[in-house]
């Protein structure tokens, strides 16, 4: 049997196995399986429904696998299996009741916040500060410095887009994002602001990006390698970050627990408790 599989989504990646239990949108189901290895890192896997008839057992053998249905994932659909099923200790319910103080508004608001923002990149100065203007730049003549919520420039030549990187947290079927600045091209960003109302943006090929936010909750995150993922209309590019050992790339591939959305929240928000 090929030891790969054309998804429809992921493309070409390596075949995985779970129970049909796993398979799909489900959420919060168990995901039991051995240890990885670096010969085997996606090993067979299934709920916490069929973990009992493992259990009974205390392995699997020709006659209890008869009672499991087994469906064929590649790698990428697996790990989303493994990110939205894994049971964790504290749970997004658990933390509805917190409270906490906006900083934009001053008021006290109850429950989980999932998103956090930077305004403009960390190289943008009081200097461009008298440059804001709120509609897309002219590519007939591009300013030196621009910025509004979505585009800037910076000295006519360092070019960024506002973006997103997601964050999915485990046990869930909801994601973190960090609103983040990332470079571009030039000929890459003229290429996005030409077709920022044209519904066949989502055609664009991923854009080289180097991040260009420091987001404190993590170490130095400037110049990490992304791409930039030019999503439909009304949403701001998707950035995918390059697999590294930094700890916001493995948040980025491998998830965050419900615990680390509480502390970063209590990091970046007034008075949380």
């Amino acid at each position: 049997m090929p030891k790969t599989i054309q998804c429809k989504i992921h493309g070409e990646s390596e075949r995985t196995y779970v129970c049909s239990h796993l398979a799909g949108d489900v959420v919060g189901l168990g995901f039991n399986r051995e240890e990885p290895s670096e010969g085997k890192p996606c090993p067979d896997a299934w709920c916490d429904d069929c973990n009992v008839i493992f259990e009974a057992h205390n392995s699997w053998n020709e006659q209890n696998e008869e009672l499991v249905s087994v469906q064929v994932l590649c790698s990428s659909c697996y790990e989303n299996a493994r990110i939205r099923n894994t049971r964790t200790g504290v749970t997004l319910e658990d933390l509805e009741s917190l409270r906490w103080k906006c900083h934009t508004c001053e008021e006290w608001h109850t429950g989980v916040t999932l998103d956090f923002g930077s305004d403009a990149p960390i190289y943008w100065g009081d200097e461009e500060e008298k440059t804001k203007q709120s509609e897309p730049p002219d590519l007939s003549q591009l300013p030196q410095s621009f910025l509004n919520s979505d585009f800037c420039i910076i000295g006519g030549k360092n070019y960024f887009v506002r973006g997103v990187i997601q964050l999915p947290i485990i046990g869930t079927a909801e994601t973190f994002c960090w609103g983040v600045w990332g470079s571009l091209s030039k000929e890459n960003f003229e290429k996005y602001v030409l077709h920022y109302d044209d519904p066949e943006r989502v055609e664009l090929p991923p854009m080289f990006s180097w991040l260009s936010t420091r987001i404190a909750d993590y170490e130095d995150t400037l110049n990490l390698k992304m791409y930039a993922h030019i999503p439909e209309l009304d949403l701001r590019p998707i950035f995918e970050l390059e697999p590294t050992d930094h700890q916001l790339s493995r948040e980025h591939h491998h998830g965050i627990t419900p615990e680390r959305v509480k502390e970063i929240m209590t990091r970046n928000l007034n008075d949380v408790g």
